[in-house]
């Protein structure tokens, strides 16, 4: 009791010690409280505008540096390796496409507002993401158990993160529907296990064949890239 009125009287001090402001001074101080208030109410709907523009642009620097590093083919010889690297560059291209598209889908129907974590959940998305073509490219060169392996566990993380951004992202824009939030969150718990057991099988594979696990890896996200996606659909009948 002494201690908070204590408190109470030191506010009371501070308070009579600061001069009244002039009506000029008052008008630019609610200006920039309106203005605070309002940059507060929409900072999470303008991050997840800036996260969606950032993905945009590293995704399209991910591609831009793979096929920079293609080499003009300056004899005969350098034909053959010429084709391989357009024919490996074709192939990272549509795999990230298809991560690119399904971030863009996520940002577009499931998260209205961002925080700090869908943040954080997007960028280590984005970094797994950009070492996809440097392992399709190692598989491409030398394919082995080890680099078909380690280009899963690249990819698995690829789409845990994209999930993880999903949930958090959910999350952000519904804080409060408890129910939906349970529904999303065993939902998210299905998908994250079909998501393990299809890259266990497909790592299992690669031990004993891994020329097969390489093509599974590279054929998977091309298949469902060019795949129709009626999601949109589905929803838009769920509303009505």
């Amino acid at each position: 009791m002494i201690t908070n009125k204590k408190k109470e009287l030191a506010r009371k001090r501070a308070e009579r010690s600061l001069q009244p402001l002039s009506p000029e001074e008052q008008s630019e101080w609610d200006q920039l409280s309106q203005y605070r208030e309002k940059a507060i109410k929409e900072s999470g709907t303008k991050l997840a505008e800036h996260v969606m523009t950032f993905n945009d642009g590293v995704i399209a620097i991910i591609i831009t540096i793979v096929l920079v590093e293609i080499a003009d083919p300056l004899s005969k010889s350098a034909y053959q390796d010429f084709f391989s690297q357009i024919f490996i560059y074709l192939i990272s291209f549509f795999v990230v496409a298809n991560f690119w598209y399904e971030i863009h889908y996520t940002f577009s129907f499931h998260i209205m507002r961002a925080g700090k974590m869908t943040m954080v959940c997007d960028f280590a998305f984005l970094a797994n993401l950009s070492l996809i073509p440097v392992m399709t490219k190692w598989i491409m060169g030398d394919l082995s158990v080890l680099s078909v392996v380690c280009y899963g566990i690249v990819y698995f993380l690829v789409q845990i993160f994209e999930l993880a951004t999903e949930i958090v992202g959910m999350r952000s824009s519904l804080p409060h529907i408890k129910t939906f939030r349970k529904f999303w969150g065993r939902f998210s718990w299905l998908r994250f296990i079909w998501l393990f057991l299809l890259n266990l099988v497909f790592i299992l594979i690669s031990f004993v064949q891994p020329r097969l696990g390489m093509i599974l890896y590279l054929a998977f996200p091309i298949i469902n890239f060019v795949m129709p996606d009626n999601r949109s659909q589905r929803t838009r009948k769920g509303d009505k």
